[in-house]
């Protein structure tokens, strides 16, 4: 029998299809980047990336080669591969699954250099599946004439599928930052996300510790480096960045290495460019030899083992605590390390023996017994540091170490000054009788703090999601975020400054100010600020972030504030201070809060009555 032919063109909803691949946001956009990068022409190439909240829509463009008509046709054709192993796109299914994925309708613009061409190709998911007379053979171009000499693409998407917030915009700066580190840092491209540059993330190494990896394998090469963090991280933001052909494929993977908190201050970059990854470049094909060859040949590298070994076994862990508490004779005061964490400085003190340390010509010498006492004597030589492990003191203190070097302290003034014995004996008493007075308070000190608020659209500002998350970790008393912290995303306009609000307990303002100066330098902290303070602050500093900590009576719970208490919040200070830049964003906001169903308005009455602020509030709310 002959052979039959059939006719096995796609379905015209393919391309709707196509979008349903499951990427996020930023990896749809990504996408596109792709796109713009492999058509750099040489020297560094402007991407701009814009998400207008307003109207929904989503734009890149670039001032690459741009396209002629067969290469437009090529870039709209399904599954049409490119030849050229270089590029970042390979399948010819990125452009169309991106765009898809983002929205039911989008434009792109292009033309060439030296060309007065411009290319213009329309799809609408819509108009594009109900119009029968269109299909793949014949998909309109509109030809038109440059004003200038342009050169490049643009792709403006409509009618978005994806919610679009301002959360999005330093979110993804931070992770094309990552993603295109390797391009960024050698001046390739320079990426703008709403006008912003995307700033190439480097992670805080430790100086001497990295090495670079070039590895062969039966498949192909790894090149790259890898190192160690100064410090360990929490949050599972270590290991390798996963690239190919300099574009990240996998963040902070695992990549031959154990998931362990012992591993947890590796990180590194490796090439794999022999290594497939799928067909939206979201991920290496895991299965695959070569995949399975380099993870082989990278974990059994010398260097990765010691680099690995050095890691799971940190400073803290191999020194005593002499050297924690050494000085030199510079110094009026041991540098004691703060940033040693309590659980490392407690094995510390559980395992130290005596010591000696040596001063201006006087020993003193540290021994650790297992009572209650801590003590400080004269002997022959110099001075003697009696520390019992079970004291009652060291529950004053978060970490031993404080205490240890607050003994050291004073036994530089007893050795200077006989008269202070006398003084430190009655302390002793007294400090032990006020433990045992406290010690019933802090019971609770280990109970889980409440959750925090997670809602739709209300979230904690992503800027200060690391903070909270600190914060958590090394602040032993109540906090809340509220106010902008919280409502950012309800900002009707864009301010070059944002004033975010923390609260907690009063008397604990000073050690979470000093908690945030410290860990968190790109925030101008202020503590219980007045009206005088933002005008000088503003007027002297260029800073863009400011967080106002505030003290009250009353304990915060849960670590966000829910909708109706950040908004009263918010509105307190801004009516109260008036200089905060937010007065015409209070009604707005709570429109938009009301109409979203985030705010109740019998809750807020309740919240407003309490702070004698039920007539002013009412005027805001509708009637009921």
């Amino acid at each position: 029998m002959p052979n039959t032919e059939i006719n096995i063109t796609p379905d015209k909803s393919l391309i709707k299809k196509l979008g349903m691949v499951g990427y996020r946001t930023e990896q749809a956009v990504a996408e596109l980047i792709d796109n713009s990068i492999d058509a750099r022409l040489g020297g560094m190439e402007q991407i701009d990336v814009r998400l207008d909240f307003k109207i929904g829509r989503i734009e890149v463009w670039d001032d690459g080669c741009g396209m002629d008509m067969d290469r437009l046709g090529d870039a709209l054709t399904i599954a049409k591969e490119t030849k050229d192993g270089e590029k970042l796109g390979q399948f010819g299914l990125g452009l169309k699954s991106a765009c898809s994925s983002l929205g039911k309708a989008f434009t792109l613009v292009t033309s060439t250099e030296g060309s007065r061409c411009v290319f213009t190709a329309k799809y609408d998911e819509d108009r594009w599946l109900r119009d029968k007379s269109k299909d793949w053979t014949n998909f309109e171009v509109e030809e038109g004439k440059s004003k200038d000499n342009w050169h490049g693409t643009k792709i403006s998407i409509s009618k978005v599928k994806v919610p679009l917030y301002p959360n999005q915009l330093s979110n993804f700066r931070k992770r094309f930052g990552v993603r295109y580190g390797p391009y960024i840092r050698n001046k390739q491209v320079n990426i703008r996300v709403n006008s912003r540059d995307c700033k190439p993330i480097v992670p805080d190494v430790v100086d001497g510790t990295r090495c670079p990896i070039d590895i062969t394998t039966p498949s192909g090469r790894l090149t790259g480096w890898v190192g160690l963090l100064a410090r360990r991280s929490i949050k599972g933001d270590y290991g390798i960045h996963l690239y190919r052909n300099r574009r990240l494929i996998s963040a902070f993977d695992k990549f031959g290495i154990r998931i362990h908190p012992e591993a947890a201050k590796m990180v590194g970059e490796i090439s794999l460019n022999h290594v497939p990854v799928n067909f939206h470049k979201t991920g290496f094909l895991v299965e695959s030899p070569e995949y399975q060859d380099a993870q082989h040949y990278f974990t059994e590298n010398p260097i990765i083992k010691v680099v690995l070994r050095k890691a799971s076994s940190p400073k803290e862990a191999r020194q005593g605590i002499e050297s924690v508490l050494s000085f030199d004779r510079s110094q009026t005061l041991p540098p004691l390390d703060a940033r040693m964490s309590s659980d490392n400085a407690s094995r510390l003190l559980s395992k130290a023996g005596r010591f000696e340390q040596k001063k201006d010509g006087k020993v003193f010498s540290f021994e650790f017994e297992n009572s209650d006492v801590c003590n400080i004597r004269h002997v022959d030589d110099g001075m003697l540091i009696s520390i019992g492990r079970k004291s009652g003191a060291f529950r004053l203190f978060k970490n031993p170490l404080f205490l240890i070097a607050l003994l050291r302290i004073e036994a530089e003034l007893v050795a200077d000054d006989r008269t202070h014995q006398g003084f430190l004996e009655r302390r002793n008493r007294m400090l032990e009788e006020f433990v045992a007075k406290r010690l019933p308070q802090q019971q609770n000190r280990g109970k889980p703090k409440k959750k925090a608020v997670r809602l739709s659209r209300y979230t904690l500002q992503d800027d200060l999601i690391e903070m909270h998350d600190y914060l958590e970790e090394h602040f032993e008393h109540e906090f809340q975020f509220t106010g902008i912290s919280t409502l950012a995303p309800f900002l009707q306009n864009a301010y070059s400054r944002m004033v975010y609000s923390v609260y907690t307990i009063n008397g604990a303002g000073q050690v979470l100010l000093d908690l945030i100066a410290d860990e968190f330098g790109e925030f101008t902290a202020l503590l219980n600020p007045e009206k005088r303070d933002f005008e000088v602050l503003f007027e002297a500093t260029e800073s863009a972030k400011f967080i106002a900590i505030r003290e009250f009576e009353r304990r915060p719970t849960p670590s966000w504030a829910e909708p109706e208490k950040a908004w009263l919040d918010l509105y307190f200070d801004v009516t109260r201070d008036k200089i905060l830049p937010y007065h015409d964003e209070l009604d707005p906001m709570l429109e938009d809060l009301l109409n979203v169903g985030l705010v109740a308005p019998a809750r807020l009455r309740m919240l407003a009555r309490g702070r004698k602020m039920l007539d002013e509030i009412n005027e805001r709310l509708p009637r009921e």
